[in-house]
């Protein structure tokens, strides 16, 4: 496994209830759930990454306010493509 360094100020962790490992576990999870929602990873390797089951990755992208789902797939359009039906210009 690769280690990243990252310089914080040392005032953080004089914010209620952070430690180092919370710090450290805050920024892993932050990480993680941003290069997943740019498409970057898949939510398998991600768990895998922090130590989780698939579902509780899934379960803690709500926490960060990620969608689970591809929102910028057009259903629609797939459906009809599916379906062998020509979308039609107006």
């Amino acid at each position: 496994m690769t280690t990243v360094h990252l310089d914080l100020p040392h005032e953080m962790l004089d914010l209620p209830n952070q430690t180092p490992e919370s710090l450290r576990t805050l920024a892993r999870e932050a990480l993680l759930v941003r290069l997943y929602d740019q498409g970057v990873i898949t939510s398998g390797w991600a768990a895998q990454v922090l130590g989780l089951s698939r579902r509780e990755f899934l379960d803690l992208l709500g926490t960060y306010r990620v969608s689970e789902f591809d929102e910028s797939i057009d259903v629609a359009a797939e459906a009809r493509c599916r379906a062998g039906i020509k979308a039609t210009s107006a």
